[in-house]
C-alpha cells in the first residue's frame, strides 16, 4: 500500500467557479464529498467555520478581482486598501448591490467608470489618490456614511505630503484633483478639498479644518503626531506610577563637582567622544587640552561647566518659550566650538539614527509645545526627569548633541528637587540605548522607565572623595564596555 501524499489533497482556502467543464466537474465532486461548501455566489471555501471570517477579510482583494473585475475600487477603500472596521469594501460600478460574505460586505455603488488617471490593481482599476480624495469628500448619508474617510483622516493624508515632501507636491495634488473634478462633475467636492489644502498652506481660513494636528499646522505650530503619541504613552505610564525617589544626602561642593565631572565624562563617552579617564581629568581639572583633539576636549569641558553650575542646574522651564530658550542656551554653550552643527539653533534638515527618523524640522517647535503640556502635568522630580530625557531625545531638535542635552535636562529636574542625579556609565550604555529605542519604535515605556530608575539608584553614591569614588565605580565596572561586563549595583 502506497503512503498517502497529504499535500496532494490540500485545497486552497477559497475556490472560484471553474472556467472549463473539467474544472467545474472537479468542484462539483469536491462539494459532493463535503470538502468544500458555498459561502456566496460563485465562491466556495475549504476552511473550518472558526477561521472563515479571517480568511475572507484577508483575501478581500482576490475575491473582488475575481467576482467584480470591471468595478472600480473607490472611496475609503482606495485610500486604505483594506476593509473598514466593520468589514466593508466599497466599489464603484454600473449598479447598486451588496454582497455579504462571512466577515466581509462588498458594497457596489452606481457611479462614473474608471478614467485614464486611475491606478491598476490586480487586474482591476482603483481610484487615483486625487480621485479618492474627491470621493471621500462627497456627502454621505445613511448606510453609505462608512464609505468615506472622516475629514480628519483626509487632512492627515494631505499633511503627510507637506511633512514628507513639500508644498509643491501638495499643490500638484490640488491641480490634478481639479482636472479630475471636471471629468467627474465633482465641483463641490473639489471646492472642499481646495479649502482644506489652502488652510494647510496658510492661504485660506483655518476654519475649514477639523483635526487638531491640521489646525496646528495652519497656525504655524504643527507637531509630529507619532512622536506625541509616544510621549502620551510615557506620560500615562508615569502619571500614577509610584517612583522611588532618592534624596541627595551629600551637599558638599566636592561631591557636587566630582559627580559633575563623571556625568560629563560618561555622557560624552556615550556619544562617541572617548577619552581615557586620566585625559579627561587633565582637560577638566588642569585645563590641559590634547593638541590632536581640542574640539572633543571642549565638549567634555563645556558639559562639565554646565552640570557643575548649581544655578544653571536649578533652571527649569515654566512655559514652552522657557523650554525653547533653555534648550538653545545650553546647546550653544555646549557646542560653541562646533559652528558646523549650528550651536543654539534648531535643525533645518531632518536627522535619523539607524532606522529611527526623528521629528521633522518644521514640527520641532510645535512638538515641543505639545510635549510641554504633558511635562507640566507630571509631578516635579523623578517623573519629569524620566519624561524630559525621552522627550528631548525623541524630538531631536538639534543637528547634533541631542543625547547630551537630554541628559542635562533630566538631571536639572533631579538637582532642582534635591534628588540624586543620574549617570549612565559605559557599562550601562547598551541598556540605556536599547530601552530608548524600545520606547521610540515599539512604544514600550515600562522598560525605559525601569532602566532609568535603576540608574537613579546606582548613581546615588558619595562622590566627595575623588580617589575613593573613582576606585569604587571602577570596582562596579563603570569603565567597562557593555559587551564585556555587567554593572555591579
Amino acid at each position: 500500500m502506497k503512503p498517502k501524499n497529504d499535500h496532494l489533497d490540500l485545497l486552497p482556502p477559497l475556490i472560484f467557479p471553474g472556467k472549463t467543464a473539467k474544472e467545474r466537474k472537479h468542484i462539483a465532486a469536491l462539494k459532493e464529498q463535503g470538502r468544500i461548501r458555498s459561502i456566496g455566489p460563485r465562491l466556495y471555501t475549504s476552511v473550518p467555520e472558526d477561521k472563515l471570517e479571517s480568511v475572507v477579510r484577508s483575501s478581500w482583494a482576490v475575491i473582488v478581482s475575481k467576482l467584480f473585475p470591471a468595478a472600480l475600487i473607490s472611496h475609503i477603500t482606495a485610500l486604505t486598501y483594506q476593509p473598514t472596521k466593520s468589514g466593508e469594501i466599497y466599489l464603484t460600478a454600473s449598479t447598486n448591490r451588496n454582497l455579504k460574505l462571512p466577515g466581509l460586505t462588498i458594497r457596489l455603488m452606481r457611479g462614473p467608470a474608471p478614467i485614464a488617471s486611475d491606478a491598476e490593481f490586480m487586474g482591476m482599476k482603483a481610484s487615483s489618490f486625487e480621485r479618492a480624495l474627491l470621493e471621500n469628500l462627497a456627502a454621505a448619508k445613511g448606510t453609505l456614511v462608512g464609505r468615506v474617510m472622516p475629514q480628519e483622516g483626509i487632512e492627515s493624508r494631505l499633511e503627510d505630503i507637506l511633512r514628507n515632501k513639500d508644498e509643491e507636491s501638495l499643490n500638484s495634488v490640488r491641480d490634478k484633483a481639479k482636472e479630475i473634478s471636471k471629468w467627474l462633475n465633482m465641483d463641490l467636492e473639489f471646492k472642499r478639498l481646495d479649502r482644506i489644502i489652502g488652510a494647510l498652506l496658510g492661504t485660506k481660513p483655518k476654519e475649514s479644518l477639523i483635526g487638531e494636528h491640521a489646525i496646528a499646522r495652519s497656525q504655524g505650530s504643527a507637531f509630529d503626531p507619532k512622536c506625541f503619541n509616544r510621549l502620551e504613552v510615557l506620560f500615562a505610564h508615569l502619571r500614577h506610577l509610584p517612583l522611588k525617589e532618592i534624596k541627595e544626602k551629600n551637599k558638599s561642593p566636592e561631591h557636587f563637582n566630582h559627580k559633575a565631572f563623571f556625568e560629563a565624562y560618561f555622557s560624552n563617552y556615550i556619544e562617541g567622544t572617548i577619552f581615557e579617564i586620566n585625559e579627561a581629568e587633565g582637560i577638566v581639572f588642569d585645563n590641559r587640552f590634547p593638541s590632536a583633539r581640542p574640539i572633543d576636549a571642549h565638549d567634555i569641558l563645556s558639559t562639565y561647566r554646565i552640570v557643575s553650575d548649581p544655578n544653571e542646574m536649578r533652571r527649569l522651564p515654566k512655559s514652552p518659550e522657557d523650554l525653547e530658550e533653555i534648550l538653545k542656551y545650553r546647546h550653544k554653550f555646549l557646542f560653541e566650538e562646533r559652528p558646523d552643527i549650528l550651536p543654539g539653533e534648531f535643525k533645518t534638515k531632518n536627522n535619523q539614527a539607524g532606522s529611527t527618523i526623528f521629528v521633522h524640522p518644521d514640527y520641532v517647535k510645535g512638538t515641543l509645545q505639545k510635549g510641554f503640556e504633558l511635562y507640566q502635568s507630571l509631578p516635579a522630580g523623578l517623573a519629569r526627569a524620566v519624561f524630559v530625557q525621552f522627550f528631548i531625545s525623541d524630538v531631536h531638535p538639534f543637528n547634533d548633541g541631542n543625547g547630551r542635552i537630554s541628559r542635562i535636562m533630566m538631571n536639572a529636574e533631579l538637582y532642582a528637587q534635591g534628588l540624586a542625579t543620574i549617570i549612565v556609565p559605559n557599562v550601562y550604555r547598551s541598556d540605556y540605548l536599547l530601552n530608548l529605542k524600545a520606547l521610540s519604535r515599539r512604544s514600550d515605556p515600562e522598560n525605559y522607565a525601569r532602566m532609568l530608575l535603576i540608574a537613579h539608584e546606582f548613581s546615588a553614591l558619595d562622590f566627595s572623595d575623588y580617589p575613593g569614588i573613582k576606585s569604587t565605580i571602577e570596582s562596579k565596572n563603570w569603565f567597562r564596555e557593555s559587551d564585556e561586563a555587567k554593572i555591579i549595583r
